[in-house]
């Protein structure tokens, strides 16, 4: 394919033409039939399918389509014209020369999306401005230019509008507009101008409290002035007294002077404290303060503070606290806390904690926890936590957790866990955990664990397990368990079993090297005992279907699963003459001679039940048989039998006590 230049376009609008007579008694290209079906593909590939199906060429005027553009069409046996109106809806006029098709845009067309694409640069040095915003404004469409300034925008024709502005936007920059014409695409550059600096007024507010919302209102600008011009010097005085910050007997100098007593009616102000501070509503202090500070509603200290301090509404430091704060509403410091918080709502620390916090209803530590948190609604540690949490509905440690934690509702710590987690509905642990864990609901951690995890519902662990699992329904290991699953329903190790599985339903292991107690047991390997009505080893298991006879159930069947170590029955039997039936379990061991030979040794109790399954007593079988394989899937066999009731009496083979001998003999299938 190739694009003529303008130069070649009447040239080769002539060609066509000439071409056009010469070969009017062979078929013109647009009139050849192809069958196209396509599915989402650019549009350069169904011309090219159809080039190869009609041996046909095409040539572009311009560019009169965008090649990428995705379509999907399903035609057979239709003209080429007809294929290339459905593909471009009219919006191409097409000229046969010759095998050639040329296309180019039709007059008037408008493309119902269009693409505007460019550069935007600076105006005065040239450079590429990057991150500049693109907009069109009716419609809220936009884009951003890249690192070399190129930006590329998808618009929509709306029909009926002569042009459309676009708006470029960036900061030190002042707005530009330009104005483009809808339906087609374009490719533009413009530049833009950077914005004339504005001359502010110059006032810098060096300390952190006047910068507060509540430093700008309660501050005079006489005071904070001052704090611009001297920010060096710093006296200290035995005593200040106020009634507002700017009315008291050290002045608009009061910023400047560390104070040993300071008394504030109303509200104080002063750049430190190094003693005892007391006002009615509130107390502000730019440094660090050390020793008493109490106020009616809030204090607000831009340094450390080291002591007590007191407030009914609200305490804010902006740097550490090594003491205690205790406010009726809120604590807050920006750093570290050594000490305790305690507060009637919140109590929150940017930094670490070490020490107590303790709220009606929030905690928040920033950083490292260590020591002890209480609240009635929330503890939180952003790092880690060492010591205790106890919180009315959740704790949460967003890091390793170490020591107690105690909760209404969850505890969840997004690291390894150790010592002792108790929750009303669940405790979450994203890595291992050890102690032991407590929830209603479940105990669900990533890692492995050592210790008890105790849940009513469901107990999970990610890796290996040591320890005991108790759940009132299922437990999980996601590796190896050393020690005692217990559940109501189910239990489930993807690793290897040492210890127990003790589950009324179903029990798995990958690898059993300790003992399985329940309805179903499932091992992929195992070198321990599985105990339960079916017992399944999937390589090196032990399965037989046994059709048996015995002195007293001329009919008995029994299924056995296991190992040829140690294997489980279920048993029943049916007597037609005395119409009784008989269900029973046991256990066996199967001891080799050859490869065809063999002894088992099984301990048998069956219930017998009258034709109305009326209980007819139990009876106690101990039964040795000698096997005989022929084939590897059968097997006959016979033997003694040691027959003992309580209850079940039959004159035919009762002997005085209760007791008799009898015998048995069958075949075994598998």
């Amino acid at each position: 394919m190739y694009k003529p230049s303008v130069v070649l376009k009447s040239i080769l609008l002539i060609t066509s033409c000439v071409l056009s007579a010469t070969g009017a008694f062979a078929q013109q290209p647009l009139g050849k039939t192809v069958s196209i079906r396509v599915h989402n593909q650019p549009v350069d590939t169904v011309l090219q399918q159809i080039s190869r199906q009609g041996r046909v060429n095409f040539s572009y005027i311009g560019a009169p389509f965008r090649k990428d553009s995705l379509v999907t069409l399903n035609v057979s046996h239709k003209s080429i014209k007809q294929v290339l109106d459905l593909l471009f809806n009219a919006g191409i006029q097409y000229v046969e020369s010759g095998d050639n098709i040329i296309l180019r845009r039709a007059e008037g067309f408008r493309e119902r999306n269009y693409i505007i694409s460019g550069y935007v640069r600076d105006r005065e040095n040239g450079q590429a401005v990057s991150n500049a915003s693109i907009y069109e404004r009716a419609t809220l469409l936009s884009t951003f230019t890249d690192g070399s300034g190129y930006f590329h925008l998808r618009l929509k024709d709306r029909g009926r509008q002569p042009s459309v502005q676009l708006t470029v936007s960036k900061e030190l920059y002042m707005d530009t507009a330009l104005y483009v014409m809808p339906g087609f695409d374009r490719e533009i550059s413009l530049t833009i101008a950077p914005a004339k600096p504005v001359l502010l007024k110059e006032f810098t507010v060096s300390d952190q409290v006047d910068k507060t919302w509540i430093g700008k209102r309660l501050l005079s600008e006489g005071l904070r002035r001052q704090t611009q011009n001297i920010s060096k010097f710093f006296a200290s005085k035995p005593f200040q007294s106020s009634i507002v910050p700017s009315v008291g007997s050290h002045g608009k100098m009061a910023g400047q002077v560390v104070n040993k007593v300071s008394l504030n009616l109303v509200g104080g102000y002063s750049a430190g404290l190094d003693g005892a501070e007391v006002a009615g509503g509130f107390n502000i202090n730019k440094r660090d303060v050390q020793y008493v500070q109490a106020a009616g509603i809030f204090n607000i200290v831009g340094g450390s503070m080291t002591g007590g301090q007191a407030a009914g509404g609200v305490n804010h430091v902006m740097k550490s606290v090594n003491g205690s704060q205790a406010a009726g509403v809120m604590n807050i410091a920006n750093d570290t806390v050594t000490g305790a918080q305690v507060a009637g709502l919140l109590n929150r620390a940017l930094g670490d904690m070490t020490g107590m916090q303790a709220a009606g209803l929030i905690n928040r530590s920033g950083r490292k926890m260590r020591g002890a948190q209480f609240a009635g609604l929330i503890n939180t540690a952003a790092d880690s936590m060492q010591g205790i949490q106890a919180a009315g509905l959740l704790n949460y440690v967003d890091g390793p957790a170490s020591g107690l934690q105690a909760a209404g509702l969850m505890n969840y710590v997004d690291g390894p866990a150790g010592g002792l987690q108790a929750a009303g509905l669940m405790n979450y642990v994203d890595g291992p955990a050890g102690g032991i864990q407590a929830a209603g609901l479940g105990n669900f951690n990533h890692g492995g664990q050592t210790g008890a995890a105790i849940a009513g519902v469901f107990n999970h662990t990610g890796k290996s397990f040591n320890g005991l699992q108790l759940a009132g329904v299922a437990n999980n290991a996601g590796d190896s368990l050393h020690g005692a699953q217990i559940a109501a329903l189910a239990n489930h190790s993807k690793g290897t079993v040492r210890g127990l599985q003790l589950g009324l339903l179903f029990n798995y292991a990958r690898h059993l090297k300790g003992m399985q107690i329940g309805a179903i047991n499932i091992a992929d390997t195992s070198s321990g005992y599985g105990i339960g009505l079916v017992n399944i080893v999937r390589r090196g298991g032990y399965y037989k279907l046994s059709v048996a006879a015995n002195e007293f159930m001329p009919v008995q069947l029994s299924f056995k699963s296991g190992l040829r170590k140690f294997y489980t029955m279920l048993a029943g039997g049916y007597d037609p003459g005395e119409k009784r039936h008989a269900l029973g379990l046991g256990i066996g061991h199967v001891f080799d001679i050859n490869r065809r030979f063999s002894v088992t040794a099984e301990v048998l109790q069956q219930n017998i039940f009258s034709s109305s399954w009326k209980s007819l007593g139990q009876v106690y079988r101990f039964q040795p048989f000698a096997h005989f394989q022929p084939a590897k899937w059968f097997s006959v066999h016979a033997g003694p039998a040691v027959s003992y009731s309580e209850k079940f009496k039959d004159p035919k083979l009762s002997a005085g006590k209760g007791a008799w001998l009898g015998w048995q003999v069958g075949i075994s299938l598998f």
